[in-house]
């Protein structure tokens, strides 16, 4: 068993590593909001902005990347934080709106050795990094650096659903529930020792993008309960994973998403989609293609 102890009553820093998009906004509200509120916790975010050629050429996942990055980042927020002085932000907050309220700091990296990334770890000197949905694999100089380590938020259960597209790939196997896994990072790719474990239902009904929003949702209340157990002096204490691993997966193929239409799946749900942007205060229609995507 791994673990490293904390030190009672010593602030600590926490630097967050995730992802420009629009899933990543609303946990991170959720995750931050829950930071932010326990005594001696500081926090920094940085969030990866990357686009893989898959996404441009697979015309599901050139959907998803629309609806998650393109028009929230490339339309909508930017109006919202424009008009924030005059309404204020709604239910949720976008990343700027979230920095300003919180009083952190809030940067974009477009690769590992971004200055965004590297002046965020040398400035900050974090004692424990959360990585949850980060674009990048983690680079072996920052291994040492925290003194409680880097944990992952995987939305999906170790070690069976390791790697990309792990809510698809749960629901395409026909599993009744999502699982949530926060483990330690080493230098594979999610294979680290876990650290704690959750479950969430698979609905009849909600998409892929709402299963994958409440896998993280509850990965917020798993290192919340970590980051606790480090202010109270507590340690980070872990298990090997399993060895049942079947593969890691990568992004589903054309044939994978056609198998998953064909179960009568969805990858995101045009009402799911405005009620969540709904939250941010944005009412107006939104083009959005038919349900089912």
């Amino acid at each position: 068993q791994d673990g490293q102890d904390g030190r009672r009553g010593e602030a600590v820093n926490i630097l967050i590593l995730s992802k420009r998009d629009l899933t990543a906004t609303v946990f991170l509200n959720d995750l931050v909001a829950r930071l932010a509120a326990l005594p001696g916790c500081r926090l920094r975010v940085v969030l990866a902005e990357r686009t893989r050629p898959v996404e441009l050429a697979v015309p599901e996942l050139r959907q998803m990347k629309h609806f998650e990055r393109d028009l929230p980042f490339g339309t909508l927020f930017p109006r919202l934080d424009a008009a924030q002085a005059k309404t204020g932000p709604g239910a949720l907050m976008t990343p700027a709106q979230l920095a300003a309220h919180h009083g952190f700091t809030l940067s974009v990296a477009h690769g590992v050795d971004d200055p965004a990334l590297t002046q965020a770890v040398a400035e900050f000197a974090p004692d424990l990094v959360v990585s949850a949905r980060f674009s990048f694999l983690i680079p072996p100089g920052l291994f040492g650096v925290p003194r409680h380590g880097i944990v992952n938020v995987h939305p999906g259960s170790l070690p069976g659903y390791a790697g990309l597209y792990p809510h698809f790939f749960s629901m395409l196997a026909g599993e009744a529930e999502l699982g949530c896994s926060v483990h330690l990072v080493d230098a594979g790719i999610d294979s680290g020792p876990l650290i704690a474990e959750g479950r969430v239902p698979l609905l009849p009904g909600r998409s892929a993008f709402a299963h994958n929003l409440d896998s993280h949702l509850l990965g917020n209340r798993l290192i919340n309960d970590l980051i606790e157990n480090l202010l109270g002096g507590g340690r980070v204490a872990a298990v090997p994973q399993g060895s049942s691993k079947v593969k890691s997966n990568t992004y589903p193929t054309p044939a994978e998403f056609e198998r998953f239409r064909a179960a009568g799946l969805s990858l995101i749900a045009v009402e799911e989609y405005r009620d969540l942007l709904g939250r941010f205060g944005i009412c107006e229609e939104v083009p959005v293609v038919a349900d089912g995507v």
